[in-house]
């Protein structure tokens, strides 16, 4: 055995011991959020946020399933390799989006969903998607032999700089959301100390988010540039089923402190709806 079949077979070794505990974090976290996922699907209004909010809970199932397959299968065909190894990506993408739509969300109801604002951001997601749907398909192409199990070991320049590429767009996307929420915030309230709950709330998520999925970022870019594939991909797995937990927790505190807000459990100023400006109910 050369020493580079060695190295892929240690770090297929390695990529099985942390998918297993991947999967287990999912599915201790999903076991633990129950209650609080029942309690929020019954209560609350249904709108577009509870729609990403259903897809960023549930995605990562199919996500870390197709993973799976494709690490401890038996030996199978190049083409269903493929379609596997495709169909995790584009289900891994879906959930990221999800997580950003909701922040999208958001963000328009902090800028009262003026209709220029809301014109506005549906361009620059437009605007965003299609440089990636273009290094999605470059990667496609361009990816080496993939194979059950393991799936792609190897990857050419052309590939990484497709990876390299939606990496950099992510965080630069997600700086806009923060930066608009963060001038809104302080534009509101003349200068830093906000008051309102609930947009202190809104801007700490916000915060919190950009940073993980900065750092998450970041190191994808690094792994891709200096480490095997495999070792980007783990972090690219970790990314998406990482962020749909915080995700998913930051909405259900965030409509947790929207009920407390509004002293009122039959009114439900969910974040697509108060406005920015709105005092605080409740004292602290």
């Amino acid at each position: 055995m050369s020493s580079l079949q060695g190295s892929q077979a240690n770090i297929l070794l390695w990529s099985k011991y942390y998918y297993v505990a991947l999967a287990s974090l999912w599915i201790y976290d999903c076991i633990l959020c129950v209650p609080d996922s029942v309690a929020f699907l019954l209560d609350s209004r249904c709108g577009l946020g509870t729609l990403f909010y259903l897809a960023c809970s549930h995605l990562p199932s199919a996500f870390i399933s197709l993973n799976m397959f494709v690490t401890f299968l038996p030996r199978c065909s190049y083409t269903l390799c493929r379609f596997i190894y495709i169909t995790n990506i584009c289900v891994g993408f879906l959930s990221m989006f999800s997580a950003e739509c909701i922040f999208i969300l958001r963000t328009l109801a902090v800028w009262e969903r003026k209709r220029r604002f809301v014109v506005f951001k549906i361009i620059t997601v437009i605007a965003y998607l299609i440089p990636i749907f273009v290094c999605f398909l470059e990667f496609i192409t361009s990816a080496g032999e993939c194979s059950i199990p393991g799936g792609i070991g190897h990857v050419d320049t052309k590939a990484r700089f497709s990876v390299v590429a939606v990496y950099l767009l992510l965080p630069v996307g997600e700086l806009e959301i923060l930066v608009f929420v963060l001038y809104r915030a302080y534009k509101s309230h003349g200068s830093w100390k906000i008051e309102n709950r609930l947009m202190r709330g809104l801007v700490h998520h916000n915060l919190l988010y950009f940073c993980f999925s900065f750092a998450f970022s970041l190191g994808i870019i690094l792994a891709t540039v200096f480490l095997p594939f495999p070792v980007m991909h783990m972090i690219a797995e970790t990314q998406v089923v990482v962020l749909s937990l915080l995700v998913t927790r930051m909405h259900r505190d965030f409509w947790r402190s929207d009920r407390v807000a509004s002293c009122n459990d039959e009114v439900d100023l969910s974040l697509t709806t108060f406005m920015a400006v709105r005092p605080d109910v409740v004292p602290e």
